[in-house]
């Protein structure tokens, strides 16, 4: 048998390439005389960098930059040819916070700009930037002020560096002119994993709010915020994708002429999936956690309709499956959870690699005759 192993990452776990080795690793202890692909994936949030890159046979390179609170960090970017990869999340993501530290109100995507500012003086084309699994809710305004743009409040004083989500209805006025003329040049390429808008009750603030540490309060208040910052821009409309990441995918947008795309649908393509499929008697996928969500154009709904191309059986492994989620049947062969015992998140997690091997091994057990 031909089978692909293309999961996503496992969210705070572990990354799509390791979910593959361990899938195929559990795998090989029953068929071993079986041929494996490993296709590991992203769709714009934890993983895209190294996903994207690899895909795309470039390197990896470490850069400094800031964490959604401001810390100083190093952040892996991907340089394929004229192709640079920016992670959004290597810098603003949710990942690199405790959950005490989890705090939208002054998060902010300073350390996403200060990425993009240094691939401008890379010898590439085309920048793709994987905007998913951020702490912020700050419209992207911390991402253009290390990009030049300058913001001012009422009495015209500038605000400092770092604007995050809670400080959006300080800003009066907003400048521009400073943003650098290479962006120009440069086509912006946005991997985005969602389709919500910047506002309202499937907005930023509404929906990814509360997976960032707010209040119900709090989600009220980001809301208002994001209006006063569309109407600061003299936005005409909002756009799906507009919401992903607190807000940086209208920034990207409105601002610096980006284009948005789809996060899987632009790594599948990358990483060859469909000259896979062509040959493949099954394709295994799986992420952190499997919900309605998932089926709202996340990566692994993206791979099932790839293989329903192909009419190669797909199978969903993933850490847990949400309550409710009896729809994602009707898109995949079979549904998983790969959880072995009752037990704490934390746990959960320490258990990925024992659990995934377990899972390679009993779905090959289904194929021994």
């Amino acid at each position: 048998m031909n089978i692909i192993m293309a999961p996503d990452s496992f969210k705070g776990a572990m990354r799509s390439s390791l979910v593959a080795e361990n899938l195929a690793a559990g795998w090989r202890k029953k068929r071993p005389g079986d041929k494996i692909f490993l296709c590991p994936l992203a769709d714009g949030g934890e993983g895209t960098c190294e996903a994207l890159t690899n895909a795309l046979q470039g390197k990896i390179v470490q850069l400094n930059t800031h964490d959604a609170l401001m810390r100083p960090i190093s952040a892996g970017v991907g340089l394929a040819g004229d192709t640079a990869v920016i992670e959004a999340a290597a810098a603003n993501g949710i990942e690199l916070l405790t959950p005490d530290e989890l705090n939208p109100f002054i998060a902010s995507s300073y350390g996403v700009g200060e990425l993009l500012l240094e691939m401008l003086t890379w010898p590439v084309a085309q920048i793709i930037i994987g905007i998913g699994g951020s702490a912020t809710v700050d419209g992207g305004v911390g991402m253009l002020q290390a990009l030049g743009a300058r913001f001012f409040d009422a009495d015209q004083q500038e605000l400092p560096p770092g604007i995050g989500g809670g400080d959006l209805m300080k800003i009066e006025s907003a400048d521009f002119s400073q943003l650098p003329l290479a962006l120009n040049k440069i086509k912006l390429l946005v991997a985005c994993d969602v389709t919500n808008p910047l506002t309202g009750a499937n907005g930023a603030a509404t929906v990814f709010g509360p997976q960032k540490g707010a209040t119900p309060k709090m989600v009220q208040i980001f809301e208002q915020n994001l209006q006063h910052w569309f109407k600061i821009c003299e936005a005409k409309t909002e756009q799906p994708g507009d919401g992903a990441a607190g807000g940086i995918g209208f920034a990207l947008r409105q601002i610096l002429s980006a284009q948005i795309a789809s996060g899987a649908e632009l790594i599948i393509n990358a990483a060859r999936l469909p000259e896979l499929l062509a040959t493949a008697d099954l394709i295994i996928t799986g992420e952190g956690c499997s919900d309605l969500q998932t089926l709202q154009g996340k990566l692994c709904r993206m791979v099932s309709k790839k293989a329903a191309e192909f009419n190669v059986p797909c199978v969903l492994c993933s850490g847990a499956i949400g309550r409710n989620s009896a729809a994602l049947f009707d898109h995949f062969a079979a549904v998983f959870s790969i959880a072995a015992r009752p037990g704490t998140l934390t746990e959960a997690m320490a258990d990925t690699a024992e659990n995934l091997q377990n899972m390679g091994a009993n779905l090959a057990g289904i194929f021994q005759h």
